[in-house]
């Protein structure tokens, strides 16, 4: 896990969402403490590799300790129990690398309109279960390239680098977007070394995406309580031979 990182303000992270009665403040140290009635409920860390491995549902990348899709499957779906009791907030956290060129919310080759349901995000998409109905928690994204280029795919840079703007469903606080790839052209076949949504070296056309103080960190208020597990879902409308997300650890917690 990540140690304490401990954050400037003591408002906390804005709350999503109305409620009939003021939920507890989000936490503003990190990871939430269980004192704080906070339980954890899934946590990946592939640098421990000789105790944890991939979970079944994705793929075990060779080149590097992390998990990704299943070849074959554009989302590679992970369910996370979170018990037998409700909730109304989520916190978590994930590190991962971009694999090769991935299109953020371009969703070049998915039918529109996009939907929850589908690749609508190259990156990892965060979903509870209410009534059948996949309700939206936070998507990481992954963008083609750091720098801007009107002549190479515009549309596949992060929203706020010029690129696609994020589906209805998909509120503007309830996402991160980051591209490793620093260059103006894409690349196929190449693992970029770059962390995602680490708050890091977001450079030129990208350098506004990276403003929020708690990265890689959310939190988020539901609104209301919900008795659902958490879905995690690997998501690209392309193969894994020309975009996927490297997973090395997550940790996702409910109150």
């Amino acid at each position: 896990m990540l140690g304490t990182i401990l954050f400037l303000s003591s408002a906390g992270i804005l709350l999503c969402g109305a409620t009939r009665s003021p939920p507890l403040p989000l936490p503003t140290v990190f990871p939430p403490a269980a004192a704080d009635g906070w339980e954890l409920v899934g946590s990946l860390d592939m640098l421990d590799y000789k105790h944890q491995k991939c979970p079944n549902q994705w793929n075990s990348y060779i080149t590097k300790k992390a998990c990704g899709r299943i070849p074959g499957q554009l989302c590679s779906s992970l369910i996370v129990p979170t018990g037998s009791s409700s909730f109304r907030q989520v916190c978590g956290r994930i590190r991962a690398f971009q694999f090769g060129s991935p299109d953020a919310f371009a969703a070049l080759f998915v039918a529109k309109p996009v939907s929850i349901d589908g690749p609508y995000v190259d990156g990892i998409s965060i979903t509870y279960n209410n009534g059948g109905q996949r309700q939206h928690v936070f998507t990481y994204a992954a963008g083609l390239m750091e720098q801007y280029n009107p002549y190479i795919y515009p549309q596949s840079t992060c929203p706020c680098a010029g690129g696609t703007q994020i589906p209805p469903f998909v509120r503007t606080a309830d996402y991160y977007c980051e591209s490793g790839n620093p260059d103006s052209t894409w690349y196929a076949n190449q693992l970029f070394c770059d962390p995602l949504w680490d708050g890091e070296e977001c450079r030129y056309a990208e350098e506004t995406c990276c403003h929020a103080p708690h990265q890689p960190w959310f939190c988020k208020n539901l609104g209301k309580r919900v008795s659902s597990d958490l879905e995690i879902r690997l998501c690209a409308d392309e193969g894994v031979v020309n975009e996927d997300i490297a997973v090395e650890a997550y940790e996702f917690y409910v109150r």
